[in-house]
């Protein structure tokens, strides 16, 4: 009876893609009583870290040095949209035609009224989300800044009139 032929080894990913990142650490209990009292006060004390995990400060720092160097957490500021005068939020699906859709991406990227660009799958190719204080600014965003991008095919605006739920504890990718 004859074996069948091994599985050929998988090709090592290529260094030189900047797609490929290395796993993070793996996160303990520690680390995530870290992680959540952290989201919850970014100004929490080490003591009060150390208290609520069970450990000693060292350990807090260590961990928080591991947790930040490794890109497994970050602290940062987060501006409270409607607080810094931004009351109207558009949700945009690009669809891109004669022009690469990570270019397109790229441009409207610098858009300041643009807070984020995804490539998706479905009937567009992009979607963003467009802040503004104002109807007219975003009416002049959409038509003379988003319209005016080469490449940039159809626009589809919505308006949020209720924003439910606007969680943003996790950094995508």
């Amino acid at each position: 009876m004859s074996r069948p032929a091994p599985a050929p080894a998988l090709p090592s990913p290529d260094p030189r893609q900047t797609d490929v990142r290395p796993a993070g650490p793996a996160l303990d209990r520690v680390d995530d009583c870290i992680i959540e009292h952290v989201r919850r006060d970014g100004r929490i004390s080490n003591r009060d870290l150390a208290r609520a995990a069970g450990v000693n400060e060292a350990t807090i720092r260590a961990r928080m040095r591991r947790l930040e160097s490794s890109g497994a957490m970050r602290v940062v500021a987060m501006v409270d949209l409607q607080a810094a005068g931004f009351n109207f939020v558009s949700p945009v699906g690009i669809q891109v035609r004669g022009r690469p859709v990570a270019e397109v991406g790229a441009a409207l990227a610098d858009i300041p009224q643009v807070m984020t660009v995804a490539v998706v799958i479905g009937p567009q190719d992009l979607e963003v989300q467009v802040v503004a204080r104002n109807l007219a600014e975003l009416a002049t965003t959409l038509t003379e800044k988003i319209a005016k991008i080469p490449g940039v095919g159809r626009i589809t605006p919505g308006l949020a009139l209720q924003i439910l739920k606007y969680e943003s504890t996790w950094v995508p990718f």
